[in-house]
């Protein structure tokens, strides 16, 4: 894992302006540090996000799926950002690719569920290499808590917004101890 907050993000999933979630929030993690976003992660991709990924993507030479820098996280931004922080390509330790996998072959699917208000979310992620379990759980782990966090503080409620990005302050540490014995 590399060492800065938002270089160990899995983005299983496009993000753009309207989306919010834990993988938007380290995005912006990301975004921060590196330079292209100057105010604190919130969870959700507006304009400001944006903006900031627009200007990530024309500094590395990205071009969007429509236009060039076009400002939401596509497979192209996500493959660039995986290979980059050498972590597995997106959707490469998916459930929908491990059960597809060809007969015989042995995957280990890793369950991570988060609990708040006594509701679990939870998710599963199976890898056929005992090299990526820990990828696998990290994700599974970004994932379930980002959605107990979202389904503890929805945004419709008062408060939801600022308890939602409070709850995912944890996200990190949390998925690290979840995730330390692979």
């Amino acid at each position: 894992m590399a060492g800065n907050i938002g270089d160990s993000c899995y983005f299983p999933r496009d993000i753009s302006k309207g989306t919010y979630g834990g993988d938007v929030n380290c995005l912006q993690q990301y975004l921060q540090h590196t330079g292209y976003l100057s105010e604190d992660p919130t969870g959700y991709f507006g304009e400001v996000t944006e903006t900031a990924v627009k200007k990530w993507q024309s500094a590395v030479g990205l071009p969007g799926s429509s236009s060039p820098s076009s400002g939401s996280l596509d497979a192209a931004s996500r493959a660039w950002y995986a290979r980059k922080h050498g972590l597995p390509c997106p959707n490469s330790t998916s459930t929908a690719e491990a059960k597809g996998g060809g007969k015989g072959q042995k995957k280990t699917c890793i369950d991570v569920c988060a609990e708040f208000g006594g509701v679990q979310d939870c998710q599963t992620r199976c890898v056929k290499a005992d090299t990526e379990k820990k990828h696998a759980c990290r994700e599974a782990c970004q994932v379930a808590f980002s959605s107990a966090c979202d389904r503890a503080f929805p945004s419709n409620t008062d408060n939801g917004p600022q308890n939602y990005k409070t709850c995912l302050q944890f996200l990190e540490a949390s998925c690290k101890d979840t995730c330390h014995s692979y």
